[in-house]
């Protein structure tokens, strides 16, 4: 059955699926980031692998800093890529959540605002240079009464990897190399 654009059945046959066989439902994101100049970098995404299987994918996306910070304003700014991707995927959990619920939603609209202190990037002692709060309003039309929504949204939120990253935390590994020369 579709609902809202997802075939409930093939979700619920994916959700059977990593349950039975979890080695299957471990997924790692492959990304490239290559500088361009100034503060504008070119991301492209390269695979979705999920269990044993690899998910070529091709989309592009672009980040600077807006020019009163020093930039060319050629596409969003990291924090800002950061609350999109937020958006998107509560988004996408409140849409999947909804259609479990036969819940049709004829509109749906999240804004994020995150504040930032820019004196940690700086290197202000005390001041942290991430996000210090990140704040979603949802408007939504949908077939179903506030009480609902909002059960439909604190699960969304709940289930989000992204949402679930920003607020637990998650250990990054950098390392540098550097190609060798001829």
């Amino acid at each position: 059955m579709m609902c809202n654009g997802i075939d409930t059945e093939q979700l619920a046959e994916l959700g059977e699926l990593v349950v039975s066989a979890p080695q299957g439902a471990a997924v790692v994101a492959r990304v490239r980031t290559r500088w361009q100049h100034g503060y504008t970098c070119r991301t492209s995404t390269e695979e979705l692998a999920v269990g044993d299987d690899r998910l070529p994918r091709q989309a592009t996306m672009p980040a600077d800093l807006p020019q009163p910070l020093g930039g060319d304003d050629h596409g969003p700014a990291p924090g800002e890529m950061l609350l999109a991707a937020l958006g998107a995927c509560v988004s996408q959990a409140f849409v999947e959540g909804a259609a479990v619920a036969g819940i049709q939603i004829e509109r749906l609209e999240l804004v994020g605002r995150g504040h930032l202190d820019l004196r940690g990037n700086a290197g202000v002692e005390g001041v942290r240079p991430g996000l210090s709060e990140i704040h979603l309003d949802v408007e939504v039309e949908a077939d179903a009464d506030g009480a609902v929504l909002d059960r439909l949204l604190a699960e969304a939120v709940r289930l989000s990897p992204v949402a679930d990253s920003l607020s637990v935390g998650v250990a990054i590994d950098a390392d540098v190399r550097q190609p060798s020369r001829a």
